[in-house]
């Protein structure tokens, strides 16, 4: 019995650390940020690519990968005496944009998660008036997202957001990304999103959408999409006028997305 208390003990121990290690991850889908949380003092990192050339009907371009991109590099810290609170720093190419992001988790229920987010962005770039609007402009996003379990069939996620700001409007604009993943298993899923057209931005800027799918590992998640939209950050995709708006729907690039908890 003594020997038998020793090795239970190591068991626990060592599910309890598996355990810990998949209960984070960084809270981001295609674009849309989610529900998913960093936890204690955990440490996710986000690296996000997008290609700017379209994906054309044909190779000799590899269909967008010899055209400019966009990467992008960030972190998201677990805080470990506020639960459901994380703090993120994030670095886009595309206008020099630096985010500053509080995420809090409000609600975790069986069917229904709920969670609020304030992020503050900054084009650093030198603010000039072009003709597909303003650059260099600074302003925040307050979101909520809500995500929908349907089961073991998958999630929908609605994520109403305020922003302060666009290329096109100093005056804030209110909008709501919709997002639906479905998993095909434990661990390959594949996954949609819908960015509207905010109702003060110009009729002749279009909707936006994502589709991709996702793999994930131990820690990591890969995730390879398409979209007509080239930035990742709340305001670059919900704005709806970011540079010149999304692209026609068979105007669509490639992208992809890498996560890692440690």
């Amino acid at each position: 019995m003594s020997q038998r208390i020793p090795s239970a003990l190591l068991c626990a121990s060592l599910a309890a650390g598996v355990l810990h290690g998949e209960s984070s991850e960084v809270p981001l889908a295609l674009n849309l940020p989610t529900g998913d949380m960093m936890q204690f003092w955990d440490i996710g990192m986000a690296f996000t690519h997008r290609f700017d050339t379209p994906a054309a009907g044909h190779g000799k371009d590899m269909y967008g990968l010899d055209g400019y991109a966009y990467p992008a590099f960030g972190f998201d810290f677990g805080i470990k005496p506020i639960k459901g609170l994380n703090v993120m720093i994030y670095r886009t190419a595309d206008n020099k944009t630096l985010t500053f992001t509080l995420q809090q988790r409000v609600f975790n229920g069986q069917y229904v998660r709920v969670t609020l987010r304030a992020e503050r962005f900054d084009e650093t770039v030198e603010r000039a008036e072009t003709p597909l609007g303003t650059v260099g402009i600074s302003g925040a996003a307050f979101q909520a997202p809500m995500e929908f379990f349907l089961g073991d069939f998958g999630t929908f996620t609605l994520v109403p957001t305020y922003l302060s700001r666009t290329t096109t409007q100093e005056k804030g604009v209110f909008t709501a990304g919709a997002g639906l993943r479905i998993d095909i298993t434990d661990k390959l899923g594949v996954m949609t999103e819908y960015y509207p057209r905010p109702s003060k931005i110009a009729k002749t800027f279009k909707a936006g959408y994502a589709a991709g799918f996702t793999y994930k590992t131990f820690k990591h998640r890969f995730t390879l999409l398409g979209t007509n939209t080239v930035g990742t950050t709340a305001n670059q995709v919900l704005s709806g006028d970011f540079g010149g708006g999304a692209r026609s729907t068979g105007r669509w690039s490639l992208g992809f997305n890498i996560t890692r908890t440690f």
